[in-house]
């Protein structure tokens, strides 16, 4: 399915995209707004590691910004490179246990992250589909208030499965004689990680705060990008398109669709009125200019000397 869908995406690009434009429009990118999305996009990646480092030292870690945004840097270069979220996050754990954070403690700040993560890229969808519901055809109204419910019932799902002690302790009933005892002590201690954030909501509140800045500043990167390209769109047809996209490749990226997030750009532009050539200038341009600026991940990552076959145990050790 996936070959597929790679398939179908090469020759609607082929048979569809002027290239000549789509060349032309990347190479006469305003500098000025090629460096600014670069710095953009390494705000981002500082930005994030605060946002982790928050919820480790919340829990009673010990880890510096320093460390944190090292790691980042590392596991968004991997992300992107990488065609799917595994990856990165096994890169995560086993940096993260070289640095010194304990296994449950890790395990459990990255699940609280993920999950407040996608409520607030849920919410944002739901703003953005509201922008686009009205500036559409009418048919596509129904279909964007399907998505927006599946999104709160999965967010909600996710939810329930953080921080429902009940589902804990069946899970942990269902576990008990599927897997080693020291599997199981490790999936206890995550549990009692994950509740154990239910009793700081001035923790949560500030972690909250960082995601919406976090999204909000990745879609003002995008923004600058389309500026640069000559895209007059103002700035709420961006944040809907993009918080919209967002969602979408968030879901991609479990299920090794790489290409989907930027599929669904390229529609939610052309829906906006945006020319199908300069929507894919324009996704190009932003998934290399995020590339450029995870570089140094490349350079971090080579000089920590880790091997991916390291990943595999990296949540045994």
């Amino acid at each position: 399915m996936k070959a597929l869908l790679i398939a179908v995406a090469v020759y609607l690009l082929w048979r569809y995209i002027d290239w000549a434009r789509v060349w032309h429009s990347l190479r006469t990118m305003n500098l000025g707004a090629l460096l600014l999305a670069v710095a953009l996009a390494s705000a981002d990646r500082v930005l994030m590691g605060f946002k982790w480092r928050q919820l480790v030292r919340a829990a009673g870690g010990s880890l510096r910004l320093r460390d944190a945004t090292n790691i980042y840097y590392q596991t968004c270069f991997t992300d992107l490179v990488f065609p799917n979220v595994v990856a990165s996050e096994g890169l995560r754990v086993y940096l993260g246990r070289r640095y010194g954070v304990p296994l449950a403690l890790l395990l459990g700040s990255m699940a609280i992250e993920r999950m407040i993560a996608a409520a607030v890229a849920v919410v944002l969808a739901a703003l953005g589909l509201v922008y686009l519901a009205a500036e559409v055809e009418p048919q596509m109204r129904r279909l964007f208030a399907e998505i927006i419910v599946a999104a709160a019932l999965t967010g909600f799902a996710g939810v329930l499965a953080v921080w429902w002690t009940p589902l804990h302790r069946l899970a942990g009933r269902a576990l008990r004689e599927r897997i080693s005892p020291r599997f199981f002590a490790l999936f206890k201690k995550t549990s009692a990680a994950l509740v154990a954030y239910r009793g700081q909501p001035a923790t949560l509140a500030i972690n909250l705060a960082l995601a919406v800045a976090e999204n909000l500043l990745q879609i003002v990167n995008f923004f600058v990008i389309g500026r640069g390209l000559g895209i007059e769109l103002s700035v709420l047809p961006f944040f809907a398109a993009i918080s919209v996209t967002a969602l979408v490749r968030r879901l991609a990226m479990h299920v090794e669709g790489r290409g989907l997030g930027e599929g669904a750009a390229v529609v939610m532009f052309a829906l906006l009125g945006v020319q199908k050539d300069a929507a894919v200038a324009l996704t190009f341009a932003h998934y290399a200019l995020w590339l450029l600026a995870s570089m140094p991940g490349a350079y971090l990552l080579f000089r920590s000397g880790v091997r991916f076959r390291d990943l595999d145990g990296a949540t045994a050790s």
